[in-house]
């Protein structure tokens, strides 16, 4: 619909549950989205972890030898991944963004750098030769942006949503969006490409900032916290928090690739 160009017409999705100032169903829940709200919005990280569910549905249909269900999936998985291109990469803006539309009723981009702009990276969907990579790991990477000594900002430093309103996913650290992209990284570190070797790097760096400060934070205070603040890695919001917090032991048993330590599965 709103004449938008795609590989497929069905794999489109957004968030439903939405207001001005939330989507509090995507979890993100105040990160900016466009505005005002439409019924025609299409959201990155919706689509990317409907690809990654449906990859995890066809990778368990091969493992137990079904078939028809494996094709069936690796279809959806297609068309998804073609979609995420087609419908949310903006060229200008060189990220992935929202969708929506605007007052002549054309799809438009909304771009706010940030963790949405890396979902279809943090989801695994973005294979090594991809000519998106570059852009994402240039953003990733970058301290005017995404890049903290504690780990990466939810929202770039560079926007003027930065820390602004409740600030809850408007420039905090998060663990479990740091695991997704230390996986990624780690991922990208073994796959022989163009960006080998920067996957690498950044993959060392940002676990060393991940543990070192979630350590350090744990030492001052006796808690693991909800989030970390992107300036200063102290610790904030909800104490004792050892939800997706304690991802940082599965970060830690992550190898020093740089070492030559032995790589395994980790989802």
């Amino acid at each position: 619909s709103y004449d938008r160009e795609a590989f497929s017409t069905k794999e489109a999705y957004r968030w439903r549950g939405r207001t001005p100032k939330h989507i509090l169903t995507s979890g993100l829940d105040d990160y900016p989205r466009p505005q005002p709200p439409h019924p025609g919005e299409l959201h990155t990280d919706l689509i990317s972890w409907m690809g990654m569910m449906t990859r995890s549905m066809r990778r368990i249909a091969e493992t137990i030898g079904e078939t028809d269900d494996m094709k069936e999936y690796q279809g959806y998985e297609t068309a998804i991944i073609r979609n995420i291109d087609d419908l949310h990469w903006d060229k200008k803006a060189q990220t992935y963004c929202d969708a929506t539309i605007d007052d002549y009723e054309e799809s438009v981009h909304v771009c706010h750098k940030g963790y949405i702009s890396i979902f279809p990276f943090l989801a695994g969907l973005l294979p090594a030769d991809s000519p998106r990579l570059g852009a994402i790991l240039d953003l990733i990477g970058d301290p005017e942006e995404m890049w903290s000594p504690y780990g990466l900002r939810s929202l770039s430093k560079s926007s003027p949503n930065y820390g602004t309103g409740e600030n809850y996913w408007r420039s905090p650290v998060w663990m479990n969006i740091n695991y997704l992209a230390v996986k990624a990284l780690l991922d990208l570190s073994q796959s022989v490409g163009s960006h080998q070797q920067r996957a690498s790097k950044l993959y060392t760096s940002l676990r060393t900032n991940l543990v070192e400060n979630v350590f350090r934070e744990w030492e001052r205070t006796g808690f693991a916290w909800e989030q970390y603040n992107p300036e200063t890695g102290e610790g904030q919001r909800t104490q004792h928090f050892t939800g997706w917090t304690s991802l940082v032991v599965k970060i830690m048993a992550m190898p020093d690739v740089q070492a030559g330590g032995k790589v395994r599965d980790e989802l």
